[in-house]
């Protein structure tokens, strides 16, 4: 990584969320310099991991924040 980018850059990079100018450099960058091209596809990877990675809640979760969910409401209509 050089001056002219940084670690955040190119996760904003990544995620479409750098304004256009930087994200010129970066390209460029990527381009001419190995060490850049190499962390935007090791992070592109990860963030290919992350987009699938998926958690669900347990069904007793579930059932607890409906119950709170009732609860509220309930006591909403009997304040």
């Amino acid at each position: 990584m050089n001056k002219t980018s940084t670690n955040l850059d190119i996760v904003k990079y990544i995620y479409n969320e750098l304004e256009e100018p930087n994200k010129n450099k970066i390209t460029i960058q990527s381009l001419i310099d190995d060490k850049t091209k190499s962390q935007i596809e090791s992070l592109n990877g990860i963030k290919d991991c992350l987009d699938n990675f998926c958690l669900e809640p347990s069904e007793e979760t579930i059932n607890k924040i409906k119950a709170y969910s009732i609860q509220n409401r309930e006591s909403e209509y009997f304040a």
